[in-house]
């Protein structure tokens, strides 16, 4: 292939993938809502195939049609149910989690009084000039009105507030919600017991080739994407029990007196999760202001907890996930903010995922958007 061919050839691939993402955009961003009832229809009729065909397979007389309908309102209540049940506590839990929080927030002014005489006594201090000093005295001082006043926490609710802006837009759409709801449940009932024909009909508008290619694609997909999620599932499974013992055994020595101790466990797990951040942005801040407020023991309980947390991460993280992922925190990174700045709020899930698929399908072949390491590299 001559040099002409090869850039045509680049040419062609590149308006062909620049029409592919302006595609997917507009439809994630103008058609995914509209169409969220059947895709999650047929998301969960496809996870019935196995238990319906499995009840039906029992015995002649067992309706098909009936059972598949029994099954989709079956996940349906049950999903009701955990999410009005688990909601209600999460939202009770987490109001007196904030709570305990904001009291603490009292002794700040003495954190900062402490943080002042500490820098008062360092070395450094002495070497540098007065004006230096009273420059980093100025800013604590300035740091210490902006959180003991208050602004801190308007700053963060207003930050939060633009964050679950989306929340409070789906809230005030609830009728339309509903009746989403209503027709998913109705879609799903129709798609589990006409799976297998749906299914058919969407092979047929490929050619053999590309078959093969969706069946390889969703193969990949569904197992890498699968094992990639029961692995990090374990590992906030396993950190939050970590952290939960860890809190419960300082709760029981006195030296922290804090409440729903499960909940605050669950939440830095779901934090150590997300590249770059970790326990560590809540462990070690928190130890810091333990030692400065005269909680020592606190402060020493929090780094050992941290220790054990980052060793058994590091122990257990790369046989959990075994390379299932295969992006750079850099590229996920990236991703999170894209997507948050494309899809609002849910983007910081969607597009990683997304990448991740996309970096599978391309590491096996099915794509071929960049190049990739030799399996033998």
């Amino acid at each position: 292939m001559d040099k002409t061919q090869k850039r045509w050839s680049f040419i062609v691939n590149i308006l062909y993938f620049g029409i592919f993402i302006a595609a997917f955009f507009l439809f994630m961003k103008y058609a995914f809502s509209t169409l969220l009832p059947f895709i999650a229809a047929l998301a969960i009729a496809a996870f019935l195939q196995k238990p319906l065909k499995f009840i039906t397979g029992k015995s002649d007389k067992i309706p098909y049609g009936a059972t598949s309908a029994v099954l989709a309102v079956l996940v349906y209540a049950v999903f009701i149910g955990v999410l009005a049940l688990g909601g209600a506590k999460i939202v009770s839990s987490l109001a007196e989690l904030v709570g305990y929080f904001t009291a603490r927030c009292s002794t700040l002014g003495e954190f900062f009084d402490v943080l002042k005489s500490g820098y008062l006594q360092l070395e450094i201090s002495n070497m540098l000039p007065a004006e230096a000093n009273n420059a980093v005295i100025s800013a604590i001082d300035s740091f210490s009105e902006f959180v003991v006043s208050g602004q801190i926490f308007n700053t963060i609710t207003d930050n939060i507030s633009n964050l679950i802006s989306p929340i409070g837009s789906a809230i005030s759409k609830v009728p339309s919600i509903i009746v989403g709801f209503v027709v998913s449940i109705v879609a799903t009932c129709f798609m589990t017991s006409s799976y297998d024909d749906i299914k058919h009909f969407i092979i047929r508008q490929f050619s053999d080739e590309n078959q093969e290619k969706l069946y390889k694609a969703r193969h990949i997909v569904i197992t890498s994407v699968g094992k990639m999620i029961k692995a990090y599932a374990s590992i906030i499974g396993i950190t939050t029990c970590e952290i939960f013992i860890g809190l419960s055994v300082l709760k029981l020595i006195g030296v922290y007196d804090g409440t729903h101790v499960f909940l605050l466990s669950f939440i830095i797990a779901l934090i150590d999760i997300i590249p770059v951040l970790g326990t560590g942005t809540v462990m070690l801040p928190w130890s810091v202001y333990s030692f400065v407020t005269g909680n020592i023991g606190m402060g020493i309980g929090l780094l050992v907890l941290y220790a054990v947390i980052t060793v058994i991460r590091q122990v257990i993280e790369p046989k959990l996930v075994a390379g299932q992922v295969g992006i750079s925190p850099v590229v996920t990174i990236m991703a999170m903010f894209i997507g948050v700045k494309i899809f609002g709020a849910m983007g910081i899930f969607i597009l990683p995922f997304i990448v991740i698929i996309i970096n599978l399908l391309n590491e096996e072949g099915i794509i071929h958007l960049f190049k990739t390491k030799k399996k033998t590299e």
